[in-house]
């Protein structure tokens, strides 16, 4: 964890809860090689585990920009995950209303493969925490989210 890390809530909450994040960086094959190396982006693959035996290690793929050599944090990582399980939440799992929220054409499959990806990622997410962590970081993201975070 980055020292700057240490008084964010999601850190804390990561803390709290035993939660492990390793990184490793991804080479890719750009679709087009001649793209500038500034177009191609950062792929990083995050693992979040934790102290639970029972419970998979959860895999999400970081992309940012390529020029951003920040290593991903924790609170990054947890920040996402709760972002798109809170989207799920709010439409009550239902990918017509979650579709809605983001404005994406429900008639695209590409729209319901983004829903189900989070949908499972939503799964993951609580598998690895358990319900009441799950519920305790779902209440950490609204507080960060309305205090401007």
């Amino acid at each position: 964890m980055m020292a700057s890390d240490r008084s964010d809530s999601f850190s804390r909450f990561a803390a709290h809860h035993r939660l492990q994040i390793s990184t490793a960086e991804l080479s890719i094959a750009p679709r087009d090689v001649v793209a500038p190396p500034s177009e191609l982006g950062r792929h990083t693959l995050v693992t979040l585990s934790g102290p639970r035996a029972d419970a998979e290690s959860l895999q999400l793929l970081f992309v940012t920009e390529a020029s951003d050599l920040r290593p991903v944090s924790v609170r990054d990582a947890l920040w996402w995950l709760v972002s798109d399980s809170w989207a799920i939440e709010q439409a009550e799992r239902d990918f017509t209303r979650w579709a809605a929220t983001y404005q994406y054409p429900d008639g695209d499959p590409a729209s319901l493969r983004l829903f189900q990806l989070h949908s499972e990622q939503r799964d993951a997410l609580m598998a690895l925490l358990g319900e009441s962590a799950y519920q305790d970081l779902l209440r950490v993201y609204e507080v960060d989210v309305a205090a401007g975070g």
